[in-house]
């Protein structure tokens, strides 16, 4: 798997491994990332004996100390991988962990060891000593989830590696396929860049037969359907959800927000907002307002209040018991393909 370009090697202090870490945040991939190229620097040879996993869900931090402060055998650095180091953060936990003891490691931390600790949170818990500690002498990188400039940039780098161009329609397209999961679109695009090939254009067809369509991408499907009055495709759809486990209620919801993007796109579209702006103002993704503004032309204000209507009263129905689901859904279907 590829190292995202933007990570410029922050594990490193003055060019050299660090005796303790803390890699905490909430992008799962950046905290993968970073573990494993830890791992690489301390042991460039791959031989894993000197390399130690522990989880603190599973052991105590005792543990994880004495396997520190345990000289390696056959490499430079002993490395020790503490993952669920949820004593750093908030959270409730299910022992009691000795931090003194972690403390006084901080003061003398073996030169033979590089200590790791992992944990998936939004924020550690600035109250704590220990984590004052970590802070002042410890090397604490913190994994945020991307903005969408960043990815847009990672994926141009990566084209530009390989000589090959993709429109802004089609990254953005692929960005939303893969729900903005940094982890997914280094996956993605690696499975696009070898089936294009170098040099070549990786055009949105491509990009769409190659990618997993999203639940939330399947209802656009539908809800463009359905602005194109095609009752039938609508509900051949719909079957094929519902055989891939999809409740009909659920659809239903993400079908209302859908439409409410739609109606909310049009006012402030209208009103001279731009995508951006009004994705901002309304909390979706851009490229969610940038289909919901292109199906919005296709309807009035009035038409897209009366759908919000009819998708209230089925919703309301469908959970009262007040007839056949599969039946409430389906003539919705029809109805919306009428106005």
């Amino acid at each position: 798997m590829k190292v995202v370009c933007v990570l410029n090697e922050p594990w490193l202090h003055n060019g050299k491994l660090a005796s303790v870490y803390v890699l905490y945040g909430t992008e799962k991939y950046l905290l993968e990332t970073w573990e494993r190229e830890i791992i690489k620097a301390a042991n460039p040879s791959g031989d894993q004996f000197d390399v130690m996993q522990l989880d603190l869900q599973e052991t105590s931090l005792d543990t994880a100390l004495d396997e520190a402060e345990t000289v390696p055998f056959f490499s430079e650095f002993r490395t020790v991988i503490v993952k669920n180091a949820q004593f750093l953060t908030g959270a409730k936990e299910k022992q009691k962990h000795n931090v003194d003891r972690l403390a006084g490691y901080m003061a003398q931390p073996a030169s033979y060891s590089v200590l790791v600790f992992v944990v998936e949170t939004e924020k550690l818990d600035e109250r704590k000593k220990i984590v004052k500690r970590l802070k002042e002498q410890a090397i604490v990188l913190e994994a945020k989830k991307p903005t969408q400039s960043e990815m847009i940039r990672y994926v141009n780098d990566e084209l530009n590696r390989q000589q090959q161009q993709m429109d802004r329609t089609t990254v953005e397209r692929l960005l939303f396929l893969c729900q903005d999961d940094w982890g997914k679109l280094v996956r993605e695009l690696d499975k696009l860049q070898l089936y294009a090939g170098v040099g070549k254009s990786i055009p949105i067809e491509v990009v769409n037969d190659l990618v997993p369509r999203t639940l939330e991408d399947n209802v656009f499907q539908l809800s463009e359907l359905l602005v194109k009055r095609r009752a039938d495709a609508a509900l051949r759809l719909v079957r094929d959800l519902e055989k891939q486990g999809q409740e009909l209620l659920g659809l239903l919801g993400l079908l209302a927000r859908q439409y409410r993007n739609m109606y909310l796109s049009k006012q402030l579209s209208e009103r001279g907002y731009g995508e951006k702006q009004i994705a901002s103002k309304i909390g979706a993704h851009p490229y969610t307002v940038k289909l919901a503004t292109q199906a919005s032309r296709g309807f009035s204000e009035a038409q897209l209040a009366k759908a919000m209507t009819l998708i209230a009263d089925a919703d309301e129905a469908m959970k009262t018991g007040r007839g056949d689901k599969q039946i409430i859904f389906d003539t919705l279907v029809c109805q919306l393909t009428l106005l």
